[in-house]
């Protein structure tokens, strides 16, 4: 690949040693000022012997400062936009001879900005139909169910039975052993072992029977095994729940009545609802400004992009539980696998810094307020202390560029020419 068809550069520098030895010099100069030497009083030994004695750190020093120096003064000579810090490589650097190194650096992208206002985006604004509703309220109503005993009798399909349960995988295993476990007969949820041999049984009465749970049950340790049980009905019970009136809505939350309760349920979906709608639409705007400005994209960016991909992931598997130092990981695949979604980040990023610099879209120190708030809470810290921190590590310029690309995301989408969104299946009118 030609290298105008990507964004890898590379320079070779020489540098004459008489400008190292300008280097050298300040240098010795320094450790002259901290060296203990025997016989010398401190400062007084001779630049000759400091160098001669501390010729490898002297070199360390020089090199730290020389080398950079060297590199973003030519960036600037010849207007190199530079991603991320250069790799150096084949350093030659041998005392009373030109200093020679080579780099292998990322530059952003050049590219002429088309056009991005008034895109074409299929958008709806999403409907909440009182069935929703409803279905939500009796979700609530189960939520606050109560349960009353029954005087003793054969259980008969809804019927909630209270069950000592004793089972042990046929093909080995641990138990599993609960010692009050309710069960609905009859229910869809209930597997079918249960009610067909529950069914008939009264308090009292004790069962032995084989239970195969299905490969997708939801319970790892259970699917696809098959469990001999032991169960005891020790109590048969009734579900009770509660009326729908005011009283409900009152202690569900702060409502003054259920008509609230239900115009906050309505809103809750409704926001859901918009916030799926308007970020699905947001994704389609960008892929039409992805097709509509193609150019290479820093490596060095790329690479950043799938660090934070998988450190999300990973974060994710922690807050599951899952220790993801014991998962065996390959880190190559991984790489393979978030590549071309990391690419289409970064091209995402450099379209939408362009448009906000088109536009004059920025981010007031105020703004930032509310991100490092919520950080300091988290790491229990005061907001000034987080601040520093954050300034410090460089999360802060990477909040501020994140929290800039949404709001130029949100102009653009202000802007978009909305059309309606394909209806999805299944959701035709029903309710109102």
């Amino acid at each position: 690949m030609a290298e105008a068809d990507t964004c890898r550069r590379e320079l070779e520098f020489t540098v004459e040693w008489d400008d190292v030895e300008k280097d050298v010099a300040q240098v010795v100069n320094g450790f002259r000022r901290q060296a203990r030497l025997p016989g010398f009083r401190p400062g007084k030994a001779p630049a000759a012997l400091v160098r001669s004695r501390y010729w490898k750190d002297i070199k360390e020093e020089v090199l730290k400062n020389l080398l950079p120096r060297v590199f973003w003064d030519k960036a600037r000579e010849e207007g190199l936009k530079v991603v991320g810090s250069p790799n150096l490589t084949d350093l030659h650097f041998e005392n009373g001879e030109p200093v020679k190194f080579q780099t292998e650096f990322d530059i952003y992208p050049e590219f002429e900005l088309g056009e991005y206002r008034r895109i074409e985006v299929p958008y709806s604004e999403p409907e909440v139909f009182d069935d929703e509703v409803n279905h939500e309220l009796e979700h609530l109503r189960e939520q606050n169910a109560s349960y009353r005993n029954l005087d003793p009798r054969p259980l008969a399909d809804g019927d909630i039975a209270v069950l000592k349960l004793t089972g042990e995988p046929l093909d080995g295993g641990p138990k599993v052993e609960q010692n009050e476990m309710m069960i609905t007969i009859g229910e869809a949820e209930t597997l079918p072992e249960f009610s067909e041999n529950l069914r008939g049984m009264s308090p009292g009465d004790t069962a032995e029977f084989n239970v195969k749970y299905p490969d997708d049950y939801g319970t790892e340790k259970l699917a696809g095994k098959t469990l001999a049980f032991c169960a005891e009905v020790l109590e048969m019970r009734e579900k009770e729940l509660p009326e729908l009136d005011d009283d409900f809505a009152q202690e569900a939350g702060e409502y003054s009545s259920l008509e609230e309760l239900k115009n906050q349920i309505h809103e809750a979906i409704g926001a859901h609802r918009r916030r799926t709608a308007t970020g699905e639409a947001k994704n389609k705007l960008m892929d039409v400004l992805i097709d509509r400005h193609r150019f290479p994209v820093p490596e060095t960016m790329v690479d950043r992009q799938i660090a934070t991909r998988a450190e999300r992931r990973l974060r994710a598997l922690e807050e599951q539980g899952v220790d993801s130092s014991e998962l065996d990981l390959d880190w190559r695949q991984i790489r393979e696998r978030e590549k071309p979604l990391a690419e289409r980040d970064v091209c995402a990023s450099l379209i939408l810094e362009r448009i906000a610099d088109e536009e004059g879209i920025q981010v007031g120190s105020d703004e930032l307020d509310e991100p490092i708030r919520q950080y300091a809470e988290r790491q229990k810290k005061s907001v000034s202390a987080a601040r520093a921190e954050l300034v410090e590590n460089g999360t802060l310029d990477r909040v501020r560029s994140q929290m800039r690309n949404d709001k130029t995301l949100d102009f653009l989408f202000d802007e978009a020419q909305k059309v309606d969104a394909p209806a999805e299946a299944g959701s035709g009118e029903s309710g109102n």
